[in-house]
């Protein structure tokens, strides 16, 4: 009669112990998924290095240089659906770009900055992995008030979203960038490649959202 009462009450402790580690790992445990009606505020900040190349006269000689651009991105949506979310994304370019011809000693650097706005639209995934797509346009250079630019940049990406808690996320960022500008005498400059970004971001109203799903 013991040995079977003490097994009885091992189990049940066991059991309690399970369940009780269990339920505390799932409120500390943070969801990625987002729920819809949820709100996303925040941005990033993204950069590349590049080596480059440019005309310099019609004999065809050119001259090399580095290229730096740093972009930072304001990202503000709205959750349409479950885990996607469309919203604008307000972005000021900053390019650098520094050459050295053949023949002379390094130009002082170029710098360029410009205002872009347009829309995006993200989907996660339920371990926090989300795509993106981003369109931007601009008219502006800060840099050359007497030159007028159009400004034109669309990219894709892939990021990671860690939720430090339930409403604030650390995001880096990986995308794919295509970029255009057309001055005032239709001289076009294009650039494609790879971007590196890291970001916050805010989720307003993903607690509440939880809540109703747990509630469901």
């Amino acid at each position: 009669m013991v040995k079977p009462l003490f097994t009885l009450v091992f189990l049940i402790s066991f059991f309690s112990f399970t369940k009780g580690w269990s339920q505390e790992n799932h409120s500390s445990l943070i969801r990625a998924k987002v729920k819809h009606g949820s709100l996303m505020l925040g941005g990033n900040l993204q950069g590349s290095y590049s080596l480059t190349s440019q005309d310099l006269d019609n004999t065809g000689q050119k001259s090399e240089g580095q290229l730096i651009n740093l972009n930072l991105r304001g990202k503000n949506g709205y959750f349409v659906h479950e885990d996607f979310v469309v919203g604008l994304d307000l972005s000021i370019l900053h390019q650098s770009t520094k050459l050295t011809s053949p023949s002379e000693r390094p130009h002082e650097a170029r710098r360029e900055t410009f205002m872009l706005a347009g829309p995006f639209a993200r989907y996660y995934l339920l371990n926090g992995v989300f795509g993106e797509v981003t369109m931007l346009a601009g008219l502006h250079n800060f840099n050359d008030v007497g030159r007028k630019y159009k400004a034109l940049e669309g990219s894709v990406g892939i990021g990671y979203a860690y939720f430090i808690n339930e409403k604030f996320s650390l995001e880096p960022v990986l995308s794919f960038r295509y970029f255009q500008k057309v001055d005032r005498d239709d001289k076009k400059y294009r650039e494609l490649g790879p971007m590196l970004g890291f970001g916050l971001q805010v989720y307003l109203l993903r607690k509440k959202s939880h809540i109703i799903k747990e509630g469901l």
